[in-house]
C-alpha cells in the first residue's frame, strides 16, 4: 500500500468511526425509581388537558387533528415559543450554520409527503399559539417534525442511540420489555421542552410519544395496542429529503398499527428520507423486529434472524431484538463500505473486503454497544425487571454523557418508565431519576 492510498485509507476509517460512534465512558448506574409521582392538571383547553406527573408534563389531546392541534397550541404557547426562538431550534441550527433558506426548502420538500391530517393538526398549533399572543408561523411550527432529517447531515452530527426489546426467557414473567436511550445533544436545551404527548383522536385508538413541545410526532412511543418503537441513527448512502420524515413514519404507525406485521409491513411502504435503525415491539404476542432502513431499503430481522451472524460481528438471539447505529446485515455494510470507499478512493467491493475490515469495525462504540447489550442480556435469563432493564442502559459502553430522554416501555401495563436529561448544568438522562408514568386513565 502506497503513502497516497495508506493515507486516504486511514482518513476513511477516521470518517466511519464518526459516523457510528467512538465515545466509551465508565460509569456505574444506581437506579433510581418514582414509582408513586404526584399526579395534577395543571390545565384545560375544551377536551385536552395537561398534567404534570412528577417532574414529567403530560399532554393530553383528544379529538379531530385541528382539535389536537389547538390545545397542544393554546396549552403550551410560551414553552413552544421558547423552543422556536430562545431554545433547542436557533442553537441546533441558526447559530450552527444552517440557513432558513435551506432548512425550510428541506422542510416544504418532506411537507409534501405529509397526510392532510398532519397538516390540519400543524395548522391546530399554529393558532393555538398565536391566539396566545405569540407571533409563531406555520413553517416555524413544521420545523418541530422535520428537523431530524436536516440535523442528520453536517454542519450537526448524527446522534448515537440504543434500544432492545426482550421477553420470553430473558423477563421475570415472559412479558415484553423494551429499553430505549436517545443520546443526543443535552447542551441545546432540548430538554427544557420535554413532553409526553398522549392523543385521543375521534374515532382511533390513543397513543403517546415522548417528546418536545409542538411537536406532533417523536423518537420514542407506545400505542393502546401494545406497539412500541424507537429509533437510532443508521449510517447509508441512499438518502433524501423527498419522504415522510422521521417522526412521522413513527406517529403514523403507532397512530395506525395494531399489530406487530401491520407496524413491519408500515415501515416497508411508506416513503422514508434517511438512515434509520428500528426496534419494534408487540408487547401482545409478544415478539419484535429490528429494522434497518434509508430511503432505498428496509431489511426485517426478527429474534434468532440468520442474517444477523458472525460474518459481521453479529449475532441473533431468541426473544430478543437490539440495535445501535450501524448496519448488522452485510448487504448493508457492503453498500455503505462501497459508497464511503468510492468518496476515499478505498476500493471495497466484496463482502470479503468487508470481513476483513471487520477486526478495524469491531471496535467502534456502536459495535461495542451492540455487544453489551447482547451479553447484559445473556447474563440474566429469567431476572430482567424494569430496574434490570434500566440498569442496562446505563452499563459502558451504553452510558453516553449526553442522553436527552431514557425509557423502558412496558406494554403490557401500559406503563412507561421515563428519565429526561437535566439542565443548569447539563446532567444525561440515565443519571436521573426513572418517573412511572401510569397510562391506563388515558389508553383506555
Amino acid at each position: 500500500m502506497n503513502s497516497a492510498h495508506r493515507f486516504r485509507f486511514f482518513v476513511f476509517f477516521y470518517v466511519l468511526m464518526i459516523m457510528l460512534g467512538i465515545t466509551a465512558i465508565s460509569h456505574a448506574k444506581e437506579v433510581v425509581l418514582v414509582d408513586s409521582p404526584e399526579v395534577t392538571c395543571v390545565a384545560e383547553e375544551g377536551a385536552g388537558k395537561l398534567y404534570q406527573v412528577g417532574e414529567h408534563p403530560v399532554l393530553v389531546m383528544e379529538g379531530t387533528p385541528e382539535e389536537m392541534g389547538y390545545q397542544h397550541g393554546k396549552l403550551l404557547a410560551k414553552e413552544i415559543h421558547h423552543i422556536i426562538r430562545e431554545g433547542y431550534m436557533p442553537k441546533a441550527l441558526w447559530n450552527r450554520g444552517y440557513s432558513k433558506e435551506y432548512v425550510n426548502a428541506q422542510s416544504a420538500r418532506m411537507e409534501a409527503f405529509f397526510p392532510e391530517s398532519a397538516k390540519e393538526e400543524l395548522r391546530g398549533i399554529t393558532r393555538g399559539v398565536q391566539e396566545k399572543g405569540y407571533d409563531i408561523t406555520y413553517e416555524e411550527i413544521r420545523l418541530g417534525i422535520t428537523q431530524a432529517e436536516i440535523l442528520h447531515f453536517p454542519p450537526d452530527g448524527p446522534p448515537a442511540c440504543s434500544n432492545f426489546a426482550c421477553w420470553g426467557k430473558w423477563t421475570t414473567d415472559g412479558r415484553l420489555l423494551h429499553g430505549r436511550n436517545l443520546d443526543w445533544n443535552i447542551k441545546g436545551d432540548a430538554q427544557d421542552s420535554h413532553l409526553i404527548l398522549v392523543w385521543r383522536p375521534t374515532g382511533g385508538k390513543p397513543f403517546m410519544m415522548i417528546g418536545w413541545a409542538a411537536g406532533i410526532g417523536s423518537v420514542s412511543g407506545m400505542n393502546s395496542q401494545g406497539i412500541t418503537m424507537g429509533e437510532m441513527t443508521l449510517p447509508s448512502p441512499d438518502v433524501t429529503f423527498d419522504g415522510l420524515p422521521l417522526f412521522l413514519q413513527m406517529r403514523l404507525l403507532l397512530e395506525t398499527c395494531s399489530t406487530l406485521d401491520e407496524s413491519v409491513a408500515f415501515m416497508e411502504n411508506c416513503s422514508r428520507t434517511t438512515g434509520w435503525n428500528f426496534i419494534i415491539g408487540d408487547g401482545k404476542i409478544p415478539d419484535g423486529r429490528a429494522l434497518e432502513t434509508d430511503a432505498k431499503y428496509c431489511t426485517v430481522y426478527g429474534p434468532e434472524d440468520e442474517k444477523e451472524n458472525e460474518r459481521t460481528g453479529h449475532w441473533g438471539m431468541k426473544d430478543m431484538v437490539r440495535r445501535t447505529n450501524h448496519p448488522v446485515g452485510m448487504d448493508q455494510l457492503l453498500r455503505l463500505g462501497i459508497a464511503m470507499g468510492e468518496e476515499f478512493n478505498i476500493t471495497i467491493s466484496s463482502e470479503s473486503d468487508v470481513e476483513t475490515l471487520l477486526p478495524l469495525l469491531k471496535g467502534q462504540n456502536t459495535w461495542q454497544r451492540y455487544e453489551c447489550i447482547s451479553k447484559e442480556i445473556e447474563k440474566r435469563a429469567g431476572a430482567v425487571d424494569v430496574k434490570e432493564a434500566i440498569e442496562m442502559l446505563a452499563i459502558t459502553p451504553v452510558y453516553n454523557d449526553a442522553t436527552l430522554h431514557s425509557m423502558v416501555f412496558d406494554p403490557t401495563n401500559n406503563v412507561v418508565y421515563v428519565a429526561n436529561a437535566g439542565n443548569n448544568p447539563p446532567v444525561t438522562a440515565t443519571d436521573r431519576p426513572y418517573t412511572r408514568i401510569d397510562l391506563n386513565p388515558w389508553f383506555k
